[in-house]
């Protein structure tokens, strides 16, 4: 008997806004009652012949979508659409494990439990959501007429379904806390664990001191670490691929077109009495500001304020792919007077420095006789902040400067240039462009060039997928070169979407699934390009063959056996001194001391990270000397000179319930996250992505 048949009763009455208002409908999707709807004839996977549908999948998916779109305004890309639907097929699998689970160990909702879900004190959530007044209390007269109505009767067998599985994972939870209690013991334990408090002092011997020479490796030694340690060596699946890409860029067209729509507002702009709202209505990139700006503090694509008047627009000019259009607002005197300079820098060392200063004279004269110096700044300047500028500065003070370069740049007239300037080891040439002392207000209309979706992206995609058919027919490496493109070569690895050359993408990830050694995959769209990509190679998840990490393996082995030297060593040594002061006299060792560290700490400022070392001290008895301690760092030896053990009958009420809430909520967190995953592991999962196009 479905929830209908429980809970007729009264007057026929419909609800219209339950059936299809949206607010409904994004309850029921938001709550995952579609989870439960039945699967159709075709699904994209199984858990333990349990199968996954189409629809759950794309309707997840959807909601996820949605939820991007309102929360940023904007439809979500292609790869974040792609993150989502691994994530989305993740949770379907997890949710059709653990509701296995839950049929397993027989938990179980009853006819009586979910009509007090409904129409008892404290009905769920989802029914006080649609039927709750501005009191807080239920409108049962509306919730029992929406129960007899007979055109409700689908979207409660959905209800039922959702709530009954509510209630079974509340059912689980409880179920999986009450078998993780924190017993009073382990809260005592932990009280004095954060309690107990030690003073201490130590001595290290880094392990740098051993010589390479002591250490001997042999083939067995390597073979029989790599044998005990194989988990270390999982590689997942990887594919080594050749690609060829072709990038959603703007064409010169697309920079023209863009251009010219920002010149046609040109006199609009110049006229506008309000820049701030001129600014809005245009979609300006940048948004306005009404301060005074010095020189000094304005951006390298806004110094073309400066070279207009007041009241004046100028043309519409291109910066790193956007265009600008600035009107000069305003400009009043600023604290102090800049200079704009564009420079070459040569970095030059003791042994070259006279071939340097050659270099530079050789390059002033070139600029003086008329060569750019943007272009001289480009090939030959080795400031990397200033060099794809073409040595541009921009605007800048005295005390900006280092006092050779601004003595050279604040002496010299606009339009002449100087040098070489020597400063810190770099010999420097200036062109001076020009000298102000006004700070300005302006404003800027910007815009992005963007690919034109007909005439450039379209264009791309047809050339994108002609090299994609001509390739599978005639050879990947022949029609690169027939029309002339570059193959660039990358390991893509299964769970790292991150591929060298393509950035983040796990749109090719998942097409890298289903793709053989020697295929050439069809056109795969990406937010920034279009890829055809060729697998060169495929390798299997496993343990990576010795011969492939030995050198890996050596320097672990290597490492391991210099901590045992040192630690031999330094027992050694230890033996032959009576106390912890003759033992630092005589090794020439620093004694650092500790205070009051807990017998819970991770780390302190002077020792690092050292859980040998702490537990040490606290296994030790106050006055004690300990052996060797082998630590992350070097080999330890410590002096413990207190050790101030917590009373258990401080531990009040209050803290007691505080400790028990962290470490359940710790246990619960580390728990569940282990159980999920082994419940996975545990049944067999059937992928069927790879046949279909999941959004079909």
């Amino acid at each position: 008997m479905g929830l209908m048949e429980k809970l007729r009763g009264g007057t026929k009455y419909t609800i219209w806004v339950l059936i299809i208002s949206f607010g409904l409908l994004w309850v029921l999707a938001d709550t995952q009652v579609f989870d439960a709807v039945m699967v159709g004839p075709s699904a994209m996977g199984e858990v333990k012949g349990h199968p996954i549908s189409y629809q759950e999948f794309n309707e997840r998916v959807n909601m996820y979508t949605e939820q991007y779109r309102e929360r940023t305004g904007e439809a979500p890309g292609m790869e974040i659409r792609a993150m989502y639907e691994e994530s989305v097929w993740d949770e379907l699998v997890l949710n059709k494990v653990l509701q296995q689970k839950m049929d397993d160990i027989g938990l179980t909702v009853t006819d009586e439990e979910l009509v007090e879900m409904v129409t008892g004190d404290n009905p769920a959530p989802f029914i006080r959501q649609q039927f709750e007044q501005e009191d807080g209390s239920i409108d049962r007269i509306a919730l029992r007429n929406a129960i007899e109505a007979p055109e409700n009767r689908e979207v409660w067998m959905m209800v039922e379904q959702q709530l009954r599985e509510q209630r079974r994972q509340e059912k689980l939870s409880k179920f999986l806390e009450s078998s993780m209690m924190v017993s009073d013991y382990e809260i005592e334990r932990e009280y004095m664990r954060l309690n107990t408090r030690a003073d201490f002092r130590y001595i290290l011997f880094p392990y740098s001191e051993v010589d390479e020479s002591q250490i001997e490796v042999t083939d067995s030694e390597l073979r029989s670490y790599y044998n005990n340690n194989k988990d270390r060596f999982q590689r997942n699946e990887n594919w080594r691929i050749s690609f060829v890409e072709f990038p959603k860029v703007p064409s010169p067209e697309d920079t023209l077109k863009t251009i010219n729509e920002l010149a046609s507002l040109r006199d609009a702009f110049e006229a506008a009495e309000n820049d701030s709202l001129f600014l809005r209505d245009h979609l300006s990139q940048t948004p306005f500001n009404s301060e005074f700006v010095d020189p000094s503090e304005v951006d390298l694509e806004h110094l073309p304020a400066f070279e207009i008047a007041v009241g004046e627009v100028s043309d519409p000019y291109l910066y790193n792919g956007q265009v600008h259009m600035i009107k000069k607002l305003d400009q009043q005197n600023a604290d102090q007077t800049y200079t704009r300079a564009r420079q070459i820098q040569l970095n030059f060392t003791e042994a070259d420095r006279d071939q340097v200063e050659e270099q530079a004279n050789y390059l002033i004269e070139q600029a003086r006789d008329g060569e750019s110096f943007q272009l001289l700044a480009q090939m030959y300047s080795q400031d990397a902040a200033t060099v794809n500028n073409g040595g541009e500065l921009g605007y800048f003070s005295r005390q900006d400067q280092s006092q050779p370069i601004a003595d050279a740049a604040f002496q010299a007239e606009p339009g002449s240039i100087v040098g070489p300037i020597e400063s810190e080891n770099s010999l420097f040439i200036l062109k001076i462009v020009d000298r102000t002392n006004q700070a300005i207000r302006f404003a800027d209309l910007s815009q992005f060039v963007e690919a034109d979706p007909m005439a450039t992206i379209e264009a791309l995609a047809r050339e994108a997928d002609d090299f994609s058919e001509f390739a599978q027919l005639d050879g990947f490496e022949e029609e690169a070169e027939r029309g002339d493109y570059a193959i660039n070569e990358a390991i893509a690895t299964e769970g790292n979407p991150n591929i060298p050359g393509l950035g983040q993408s796990q749109l090719i990830i998942s097409e890298l699934r289903n793709m053989n050694r020697g295929e050439v995959s069809d056109v795969i769209e990406t937010d920034e390009s279009f890829v055809v990509l060729r697998v060169d190679q495929r390798t299997p998840e496993g343990i990576r063959p010795l011969d492939e990490v030995r050198s890996q393996v050596e320097s672990a082995v290597r490492s391991q056996k210099r901590e045992e030297v040192l630690v031999n060593q330094v027992n050694e040594k230890l033996s032959q001194y009576t106390s912890f002061g003759e033992i630092a006299e005589a090794e020439d060792k620093e004694i650092i001391e500790i205070d009051n560290i807990r017998k819970n700490a991770v780390s302190t400022p002077t020792l690092g990270r050292e859980p040998k070392v702490v537990g040490t001290v606290f296994g030790l008895d106050s006055g004690e000397q300990s052996r060797a301690i082998q630590g992350e760092n070097g080999v330890f030896v410590v002096f413990v000179e207190e050790i101030r053990n917590a009373d258990i009958a401080n531990l009040n009420d209050e803290e007691r319930e505080e400790i028990r809430g962290y470490l359940n909520q710790q246990r619960n967190t580390d728990f569940s996250q282990i159980w999920a995953e082994r419940l996975k592991a545990d049944v067999e999962v059937k992928d069927y992505r790879h046949l279909r196009n999941v959004s079909r």
